[in-house]
C-alpha cells in the first residue's frame, strides 16, 4: 500500500491526514488519539478498493488549529472538515466515523446534506448522553491539563485498554507511537491545549435534534461490551435516523473495527460497496 502522510494548511487549520489507495473517495473520522491510533488498521483494508483519507479532526492528533477564534463546538469542525474535502477536491465522500468522530460526520451531514453518500458510524457521539467519568474529569480546570500533560502516557493507556474486550488486541505499538509523538512534537503545549478546548466545547444537543435530517444510507454498528459509550444508546439513533442499518456486536469493545475486526469488515465492507462519487 502507498500511503502519503502529510499536513495541509486551510484558513482555519493545519490539518494531519495519510491518504492511500484508488477508487472511490472514503473519509475516516477517529475519536480521541487521531487517525494513526484508532484508523491505521483499517486504512490497509480499505485502500485496496478506495481512495482513502484519513484525517485528525481539530484537536485531535497532530491537527493543529490556526484561527485561535474557531469554535470548537460540534458545527466548527463539521465546517473545518467541510474546508478540508475542498482543499483535497473531495466532493462527496463515503464517510466512516468512530466515537466522537462518528458525532462529527453526523453534524457534517446535518449541515452539508449533499456532500456525503453515506455514512458508517461505529459508536458513535451524537447524543447528549452523561460523559464516563474519565471525560468528566478532562473538563476540570487544572485536573484537565494534568490529565493530559503530565500523565498522558498513563490516561491514554488506561483509555485505550478501557475500549477493548479482548485486552491481547490492544495496539500498544501504536499507543506507544502515539505517546511518543505528542511528547516529541516541538508544537506539544499547543496540541495539547487544543485537545482540551475541543473537549470542552463539544456538546452534542443540536446533533441529537437534527437526526432526522440525515436522509441517507447510514450504517450503525456497536459493541455489545462497550464501556465508553455503552450500547443501550443504539436506540437512541435507531429511532430518529430515517435510514439506518444497526447492528450490535457481542462481545465487542468501543474500538469495535479492532477489537472484532472479522465481524466489523464482515458489515463494514458491503455497506461501503455501492458506487458513489
Amino acid at each position: 500500500m502507498l500511503l502519503h502522510e502529510t499536513y495541509l494548511d486551510t484558513e482555519s487549520t493545519r490539518f494531519h491526514y495519510a491518504r492511500a489507495g484508488n477508487g472511490p473517495p472514503v473519509l475516516l473520522l477517529p475519536g480521541s488519539g487521531g487517525w494513526k491510533l484508532t484508523f491505521e488498521a483499517m486504512l490497509d483494508v480499505l485502500a485496496p478498493h478506495y481512495t482513502v483519507y484519513a484525517l485528525d479532526p481539530p484537536g485531535q492528533g497532530a491537527t493543529e488549529i490556526l484561527d485561535r477564534a474557531l469554535p470548537l463546538g460540534a458545527d466548527g469542525i463539521a465546517r473545518s472538515i467541510a474546508g478540508f474535502l475542498d482543499a483535497v477536491g473531495v466532493r462527496r465522500p463515503a464517510i466512516v466515523g468512530h466515537s466522537w468522530g462518528g458525532g462529527f460526520a453526523l453534524r457534517f451531514v446535518e449541515l452539508h446534506p449533499d456532500r456525503v453518500a453515506r455514512l458508517a458510524l461505529i459508536a458513535p457521539g451524537g447524543l447528549e448522553v452523561r460523559d464516563t467519568w474519565e471525560f468528566r474529569l478532562a473538563r476540570l480546570p487544572l485536573i484537565g491539563e494534568l490529565a493530559v500533560g503530565r500523565a498522558l502516557a498513563g490516561s491514554a493507556r488506561h483509555l485505550l485498554r478501557k475500549s477493548f474486550a479482548h485486552r491481547e488486541r490492544v495496539p500498544t505499538d501504536r499507543l506507544n507511537d502515539y505517546v511518543h509523538m505528542m511528547k516529541s512534537s516541538r508544537r506539544r503545549a499547543t496540541l495539547l491545549a487544543d485537545l482540551l478546548r475541543v473537549e470542552r466545547s463539544v456538546r452534542w444537543s443540536d446533533t441529537e435534534r437534527d437526526l432526522r435530517l440525515v436522509d441517507i444510507p447510514v450504517l450503525l454498528l456497536w459493541g455489545g461490551e462497550d464501556r465508553i459509550l455503552p450500547a443501550r444508546l443504539v436506540e437512541g439513533f435507531t429511532s430518529r435516523l430515517p435510514s439506518v442499518e444497526a447492528h450490535v456486536v457481542p462481545g465487542g469493545g468501543h474500538s469495535l473495527h479492532d477489537d472484532c475486526p472479522e465481524e466489523t469488515y464482515a458489515l463494514l465492507l458491503p455497506f461501503l460497496g455501492a458506487d458513489h462519487a
